[in-house]
């Protein structure tokens, strides 16, 4: 259980930096195209993240593995 909380952190950490990242591209420029300004700071937040998303991602999927096989096999 503890592991599942440690990956969901990890990956509430890359999401938080990510949307914050993309409210602050929403604010430069005019008002028009501000869901599209939103992703590209999405985007670029991803990009400055690197290695770490895909990181924390395979570490909730770990954490989970073990429920996963049991839904599965169902």
């Amino acid at each position: 259980m503890m592991e599942y909380i440690k990956a969901l952190m990890g990956l509430v950490v890359c999401v938080a930096f990510m949307s914050m990242v993309g409210l602050l591209a929403a604010f430069i420029g005019p008002n028009h195209g501000v869901e599209i300004k939103i992703l590209i700071g999405m985007t670029v937040g991803a990009m400055i993240l690197g290695p770490r998303l895909p990181r924390a991602l395979q570490t909730l999927y770990y954490a989970n593995y073990a429920v996963l096989k049991r839904l599965l096999r169902k």
